[in-house]
């Protein structure tokens, strides 16, 4: 009965509440790290850099994982490897430690999305939507509970290692719900049909691989310098931080509410992109004067990223006919998409030395909106296809 009605759910938003928590609680520590472990600036950067790159280049071992072990197993292996990155840093006392704990972090969190995102397809059929909204929402939460409480947990451990392992307590947990959980044996990794796991094309994958990287993009970029915006804007450190409060907690119940909100706008898959991606684009035109526009461009651009992630990670679904297909193209799009995501924060901090905060930003933002806007026009045309055939 469980598998059948709470499990499930608990399963997702747990799974998905360990996906940020590695990279997320390093922020607020970095600080204190460099000068304890006595590094240069330059090198703080490769311990969020490394587990976005392993994301991007090791994803497809999700499809690997899952046709060698089945689902249960590949998602136990992804728990353990994820588990021994945080761990590890209770006892981290060398920065080249500490890299090995980023790697593993980003190993295990590169295996589990694919995985994850062939379980909702398998599991919840006409209830992706809402799947997909939680599994966003507890990243959402999960990223912002752990920039927020790493501080306070590493003073009262004693030391910024005890606050970053914490981290690995709630990756067991969640670990322990898919040990409960009675399917995902290897023998229910089906093949695909040839004819059914060829109706996205090449240039649709493509297409599907920008529309997840430039959505991560903009929020890499948006979350790593909207403050500066702010600051260069004339607006005090204070009152930046609320308006990236603002920002990130309307992300968090756009994601939230992602099925209720397409039921109020009356839109499928196809609309919503066009929608979250005009919002997108209208907030990155009030970034070049906030002056004017403080709230407005926080509250679009909130609702914009809380929109566009849960379609990112739910286009592969709808190109899909099983599980096993999901957890593929979820691999591929996002093997790509989190590398081009990546690359976007550093591409920002280039255009910030070339034009200024402002009007580089500003520029930035609108290229990628730009771009995107084409990439949603080609992802729609093939899904209103797909649903026709589906007719």
């Amino acid at each position: 009965m469980k598998d059948r009605m709470l499990l499930p759910w608990l399963m997702v938003f747990g799974a998905g509440l360990c996906l940020r928590t590695g990279i997320s609680s390093l922020s607020p520590m970095l600080d204190t790290i460099q000068h304890q472990l006595g590094i240069g600036s330059s090198y703080l950067g490769l311990l969020t850099a490394i587990p976005v790159v392993c994301m991007g280049v090791l994803s497809p071992l999700g499809h690997a994982f899952d046709r060698r072990f089945g689902l249960k197993t590949s998602m136990m292996l992804a728990f353990i490897v994820l588990m021994a990155g945080l761990a590890l840093r209770l006892k981290t006392e060398t920065f080249g430690l500490l890299l090995l704990t980023a790697a593993l972090v980003g190993i295990g969190d590169a295996i589990i999305r694919p995985l994850l995102s062939g379980f909702i397809k398998e599991t919840f059929h006409d209830r992706t939507h809402a799947a997909m909204g939680v599994y966003a929402t507890a990243m959402g939460v999960g990223s912002a509970v752990a920039a927020y409480t790493t501080p306070f947990l590493s003073t009262a451990y004693g030391s910024w290692q005890g606050g970053l392992a914490f981290w690995a307590i709630p990756a067991l947990i969640a670990a322990m719900l898919w040990v409960m959980w009675s399917g995902g044996a290897k023998h229910e990794a089906a093949e695909v049909p040839r004819g059914q796991s060829q109706r996205l094309d090449h240039l649709g994958r493509v297409a599907l691989t920008l529309f997840f990287g430039l959505q991560a993009g903009i929020n890499y970029t948006i979350v790593a310098w909207l403050p500066s915006l702010y600051l260069a804007s004339g607006f005090a450190q204070q009152a930046s931080s609320g308006f990236i409060a603002v920002f990130m907690l309307l992300q968090t119940l756009t994601s939230l509410f992602f099925p209720l909100l397409m039921r109020l706008m009356r839109v499928k898959v196809a609309g919503a992109m066009i929608i979250y991606t005009v919002c997108a684009l209208t907030g990155f035109l009030m970034l070049g004067d906030l002056s004017q526009t403080v709230w407005a461009a926080a509250v679009l651009l909130g609702i914009a990223t809380g929109g566009l992630f849960p379609i990112a990670l739910l286009l592969p679904l709808e190109f899909s006919s099983s599980r096993e297909e999901a957890t593929r193209i979820s691999g591929v799009t996002q093997s790509g998409g989190y590398l081009l995501g990546g690359a976007m924060p550093w591409v920002a901090g280039i255009a910030t030395a070339q034009m200024g905060p402002v009007k580089g930003i500003t520029a930035l933002c609108l290229g990628m909106g730009i771009i995107l806007l084409i990439v949603v026009a080609q992802v729609r045309k093939r899904y209103l296809q797909r649903v026709q055939q589906a007719e």
